[in-house]
């Protein structure tokens, strides 16, 4: 996290410093406020908010994939997460803006992770080649093999109010309150050595309501348009879970309250708005 904060500090500095080489900045004093304005009471906003990642561990199943200490391995080890969200944005006031969005957003993850302990003992020691290859199938134990995926559809009314970047009309930082309600579908079934286990598949239904809070970094690209990266702070959310196993036709129900901190660079976001007339 340390490192993605830093990359973040360095990118504004080094945005600042370009507005400032080509001339861009532009300090005034607004005669009423006495402070440089960054985006005016009465515009609005198109926006379009979005992300991805994908992190993936190389190996086969039957191969060493990727390694932790020569211990932890994951034959095959993906995760996909992305989002995407248009809106408008009204300025009701100089810097402060009201946003209503529509969200979608998923993931999916395969991971099939052993603990294996063939590199710690030495199996050469074992002349019997039979009893050899007994004895690493012990040694490579199955810990965990799931694959999950999920996809939500939801909206939010998001509160967000900006700051000029040393008097900058070209660069501002903001910070974001956004209360949100979602309904989202998971499927989650067991995997070992690559094979899909579907008649253990569980589906869920997600109902889903909170609030987050974010800040970011919004970079004038034109008069009438910005590009904004933002990331994820704090989050307060209740979810209802309704999950059904396919196999056994059971039923199970969970609700859950919980405070969490979403700083995370699987979750940062890069936004594209174009600004309307007032």
């Amino acid at each position: 996290m340390k490192r993605v904060l830093c990359i973040v500090a360095l990118a504004t500095v080094t945005l600042s410093a370009l507005g400032q080489s080509a001339g861009i900045k532009n300090r005034y004093t607004d005669p009423e406020i006495g402070s440089t304005v960054f985006i005016e009471k009465g515009n609005r906003a198109i926006n379009l908010i979005g992300g991805y990642r994908s992190i993936k561990a190389g190996g086969d199943a039957t191969g060493d994939g990727y390694s932790i200490l020569s211990l932890l391995n994951i034959g095959e080890g993906e995760y996909i997460n992305y989002s995407i969200s248009p809106s408008i944005s009204f300025f009701i006031k100089d810097d402060l803006s009201v946003d209503f969005r529509l969200e979608y957003s998923g993931y999916k993850l395969n991971a099939d992770i052993r603990a294996d302990l063939r590199e710690v003992l030495n199996l050469g020691a074992i002349d019997d080649e039979e009893e050899r290859q007994e004895v690493g199938d012990l040694l490579n134990i199955h810990l965990f093999g799931r694959h999950m995926s999920r996809q939500s559809w939801g909206t939010a009314i998001a509160l967000r109010r900006y700051m000029s970047f040393f008097g900058s009309k070209t660069i501002g930082v903001f910070g974001e309150a956004r209360m949100y309600g979602e309904y989202g579908k998971i499927e989650s079934y067991p995997l070992k050595g690559g094979v899909d286990n579907t008649s253990k598949r569980r589906d869920s239904d997600v109902w889903s309501a909170g609030l987050k809070l974010g800040a970011g970094i919004c970079v004038k690209l034109r008069d009438n348009s910005a590009i904004t990266l933002s990331i994820p702070l704090l989050g307060a959310t209740y979810s209802y879970t309704s999950q059904h196993k396919v196999k056994t036709d059971s039923n199970a129900h969970l609700s859950q309250f919980n405070i969490s901190r979403d700083i995370d660079y699987l979750a940062i976001q890069i936004g594209y708005s174009l600004y309307l007339k007032k």
